[in-house]
């Protein structure tokens, strides 16, 4: 999952276009995945740095894994 598909999730908002058609179930099913990988690079993050690692640089290593 990337940026790109959680903005598909948030679809309901006016300024936002939608490239096809989602039902309510893929939308409903695209947020957790989206909180999923928000969960997942946040213990990576606290993970890095507690192991001595910058904020800054640990913040630049898990926000390159988004895509």
């Amino acid at each position: 999952m990337n940026i790109k598909t959680f903005d598909s999730v948030i679809d309901f908002m006016p300024a936002a276009r939608r490239p096809r058609r989602m039902s309510v179930w893929g939308s409903i099913v695209m947020s957790f995945g989206a909180i999923r990988e928000g969960i997942t690079l946040a213990g990576e993050y606290k993970d890095l740095t507690n192991r001595g690692m910058a904020s800054d640089a640990a913040a630049r290593k898990v926000f390159e894994k988004i895509k």
